[in-house]
């Protein structure tokens, strides 16, 4: 259960969060994913290297032009980092759906209009060592996340026409493409630019069958994941059935969701006021309490006033939390009681509730605005630019704090006395 304070009177008091959980990495710097025995094997009768260049061209051109792919293998957010087992669809537009599992424990993954979220147990939080006045209710519901706690924005990494612009900026270091055993299909591996980038296409197909790249750059990004990753063309479809379980998980599912990529907790001590009616008033200011925030976040605040005699009275104010900012909240509530002779009533507790929210009402119409024209498009077989990768590089916009309603159980509780 979250902490809790109470305000009891004029003033309140405020406690802060514990931290609970680490993450032990699993990273292997310098040694990329796996290890020798799982390293294709050249075929028994070696054949001759064949020219890279057109080779990988025609590979290009064949997995930009994919209405979808599936990506099955290991990820990591950085070189050295947690290791992840990820299995992803990817629509042409960057909308996507599967599973992440690290130290044993797995997430559900969803991806579309430049946001991500996650669907897991409270240990994947733990093992996160994600914090908030909400994260309590995190296990088992919709919780918008940032690429870092995904381990990757397979928006604008993954959808096939930004992966292939991806793989042709990395480049070729060498000629040639020479043929290898590859899981028993016949494959040509080609190697990319940089110490450990390379690629296996298949011999008698041209499709890229397993990348394995050490930092996956999406274009206009600074950095990005190690990836090893198995890849397979998916149809029209399976890319509409991606659409119509992301549009009703959209409608139905995200509504409650919550939110992780940044760390709200009150900056000091909130106050509580009571003046004649009796007529209170709670004010406070929350912050980014983390060191790792991003994006925006909506942030919701509750607050019940409750004496014995006259009974409770509640208020509400919500507002956007950038990440390294602060937010001022405030709210009030007038018994108003009237009485032939004048009352005091003492002894007034306070008590608020943080709360976050992964979508206002408009931006999730947003998102299924969004997801209904990616839909049509991928279905066109017009990929376009892959529009909806555009600026998802930490899978967050820059969002504003409408509609953050609706009283949410189970959350910070601030109580003093």
């Amino acid at each position: 259960m979250a902490p809790v304070t109470r305000n009891r009177g004029p003033k309140g008091a405020g406690l802060a969060l514990v931290a609970v959980g680490t993450i032990a990495a699993l990273g292997l710097a310098g040694c990329g994913f796996g290890g020798d025995d799982d390293e294709p094997q050249p075929t028994e009768e070696a054949a001759e290297p064949v020219d890279a260049a057109p080779l990988l061209e025609e590979a290009l051109a064949d997995l930009a032009g994919y209405p979808a792919l599936t990506a099955d293998g290991q990820v990591a957010t950085s070189v050295g980092g947690e290791i992840q087992e990820t299995t992803l669809t990817v629509a042409d537009g960057g909308a996507s759906s599967g599973t992440v599992r690290a130290n044993g424990v797995e997430a559900e993954m969803i991806a579309a209009d430049n946001k991500i979220f996650l669907r897991a147990d409270e240990e994947f939080w733990l093992d996160k060592g994600v914090f908030g006045p909400d994260s309590d209710q995190f296990g088992g519901t919709w919780v918008r996340s940032s690429t870092g706690q995904a381990g990757i924005n397979p928006q604008n990494t993954l959808a096939p026409p930004a992966l292939a612009a991806i793989l042709e900026e990395i480049g070729l270091e060498g000629d040639e493409a020479v043929e290898e055993n590859l899981d028993d299909t016949r494959a040509y591996k080609i190697d990319l630019n940089g110490e450990r980038n390379q690629l296996w296409v298949d011999a008698e197909t041209n499709q890229i069958l397993r990348i394995e790249i050490e930092e996956l750059i999406p274009e206009g990004g600074e950095s990005g994941p190690q990836v090893r990753l198995d890849l397979a063309q998916a149809d029209e479809a399976a890319a509409e059935e991606l659409y119509t379980s992301l549009t009703t998980t959209t409608e139905e599912e995200l509504t409650g969701s919550r939110d992780a990529r940044i760390e709200v907790s009150w900056d000091g001590q909130p106050a509580m006021e009571c003046e004649a009616g009796p007529h209170c008033t709670w004010s406070g200011t929350v912050r980014d309490a983390g060191a790792s925030g991003s994006g925006t976040v909506l942030v919701r605040m509750d607050v019940t006033f409750s004496q014995e005699e006259i009974g409770e009275e509640e208020c509400s104010d919500n507002g956007s939390l950038e990440a390294g900012g602060t937010l001022a909240l405030s709210c009030d509530a007038n018994y108003n009681i009237v009485t032939s002779e004048p009352q005091t009533y003492e002894d007034i507790q306070g008590e608020a509730r943080l709360s976050t929210r992964g979508l206002s009402a408009d931006q999730q119409e947003e998102m299924l605005a969004a997801l209904a024209e990616q839909r049509e498009a991928t279905l066109a077989g017009d990929t376009g630019d892959a529009e909806d990768a555009e600026g998802a590089q930490d899978g967050e916009g820059t969002d504003g704090g409408e509609g953050a309603d609706g009283t949410e159980e189970g959350t910070e509780e601030t109580e003093g006395e």
